[in-house]
């Protein structure tokens, strides 16, 4: 009897450890430690449809696992620091960054660190490189032409010491880094223009000959170089605009029908993901949207992703509470939170000093804070500027004489309020109920007769 027990535990653990042996390994271990933060959301997103948020706390420590699909670069966000770094199922990666400095301290350990560590390099010299816009931009053709040049040979030479990175990506990195100085190039009529004061000024055709023979049709290398998305995109833009102005077409059909004209099916389905995910939360008729994407997407993670993002949305929905703001700095002093302003109307312009659109928005809201002055409704303005540029908001609301309740977020986008919203571009308005619920949480802007409409409508 004993021994028949000893075989089967015996078969019983040779089954266990096979199976053990045979689990694929399909995560990635990451973790860091970010100085000089109040702590906030870290993002990583591809896409193929992946998305992670890892919370990071006060103390900028921060750990988690990432299930990924596919090896490949994935983009990180926190705060004003961007990075790509190499992603490979069963990697162990930590990285160590201030992040008043990431452009010059971002270090990464682990696997793979290496080569990682040449894409923080290149992040933070395409960071400085766009920062110092007078010094990047403002020059003649020919020295701007050396200037790139010089910039992708600099980026070339770091790649090329890199030991033991798979084939494929050095070859995909190579065409990047050509993308990343035609990018540039293409940015420089609009940038010399605006920098010399000279908004006549045209590049010549012999500097845009090779954007002029550029092709965008692409997939893999959409996928892999940010700076071959933007300009796909941004030729895609174009078309719609063309559209929109010849035939009078809503803008929404004119993408659509520019995004037909793409021959590649990464490329169309990825930028139907990133158009809807930005839509969604503003849409005022949810439910259209989505059915026009799911009938126009054929990529199954990017449905799941969107499916999820909608379902997340329903919070938002007329009647739901809305999130909450907590002690929010006021320009008149001392704080504010939402429960504060309880028993009236609140309508909410969520904005920041460097937002044109926002700017654009100023006058015709404070027309409508006139006109309702002594009615039952709060104007409250919540400015998502750094607190490292409070000043600037400070000035802006004084040279611009800003009415209403004038609030500065503690963390700039990264609160519980701006992500409870999925506020995924500014201005956006909201307006609330007396009892802190949500009537529309993409309210029509002041500039719009709607809004008037809609306040006629709660009897405001």
């Amino acid at each position: 009897m004993n021994k028949i027990k000893t075989i089967t535990y015996l078969l019983a653990f040779v089954v266990l450890w096979s199976c053990k042996k045979e689990m694929p390994i399909d995560y990635v271990l990451l973790s860091g430690n970010i100085s000089n933060t109040k702590g906030g959301e870290l993002n990583i997103s591809a896409l193929n449809g992946f998305s992670k948020t890892i919370n990071v706390k006060d103390t900028g420590i921060f750990s988690d696992t990432l299930f990924i699909e596919e090896n490949g670069l994935y983009n990180l966000r926190f705060e004003q620091m961007r990075f790509s770094p190499y992603l490979s199922k069963g990697a162990n990666i930590s990285l160590n960054v201030d992040a008043k400095e990431h452009s010059n301290t971002l270090k990464i350990l682990g696997d793979y660190a290496e080569l990682n560590n040449y894409f923080a390099y290149k992040a933070g010299k395409e960071y400085d490189f766009m920062m110092d816009r007078e010094g990047s931009f403002n020059m003649d053709e020919a020295s701007f032409e050396t200037k790139i040049k010089d910039f992708q040979d600099d980026l070339e030479q770091h790649l090329d010491v890199v030991k033991n990175i798979p084939e494929d990506l050095k070859v995909k990195e190579l065409r990047a880094i050509n993308y990343s100085r035609l990018a540039k190039k293409a940015n420089y009529e609009r940038m010399y223009g605006y920098l010399s004061k000279n908004r006549d000024f045209k590049a010549s055709d012999a500097f845009k000959k090779e954007l002029s023979e550029m092709t965008f049709d692409n997939g893999e290398d959409y996928l892999y170089s940010s700076d071959y998305q933007q300009m796909v995109g941004q030729n895609i833009r174009e078309k719609a605009y063309g559209f929109y102005q010849k035939d009078s077409l809503p803008y929404p059909e004119a993408q659509a029908k520019a995004l037909a004209e793409v021959k590649s099916e990464i490329i169309k389905n990825a930028e139907l993901y990133k158009s809807i995910s930005m839509r969604l939360p503003m849409s005022k008729d949810k439910d259209k949207d989505l059915k026009e994407f799911l009938n126009a997407s054929t990529n199954e993670g990017h449905i799941v992703s969107i499916k999820e993002l909608f379902e997340s949305l329903k919070v938002l929905d007329p009647g739901q509470p809305s999130p909450k703001f907590v002690n929010y700095e006021n320009y008149a002093g001392g704080t504010t939170s939402l429960d504060d302003l309880k028993g009236k109307y609140v309508y909410i312009d969520v904005w920041a000093t460097w937002c044109g659109p926002c700017k654009y928005e100023i006058p015709f809201l404070q027309k409508v804070e006139e006109k309702y002055h002594d009615k039952n409704i709060h104007f409250v303005s919540i400015s998502t500027d750094k607190q490292s540029d409070k000043e600037k908001w400070k000035a802006m609301i004084k040279e611009k004489e800003l009415g209403g309740i004038q609030l500065i977020t503690d963390n700039d986008f990264n609160t519980p309020f701006v992500n409870g919203y999925k506020i995924r571009g500014i201005p956006q308005f909201i307006l609330l109920d007396p009892d802190g619920n949500i009537v529309q949480a993409n309210a029509p802007r002041p500039s719009d007769e709607k809004l008037i409409e809609l306040f006629d409508k709660m009897k405001i």
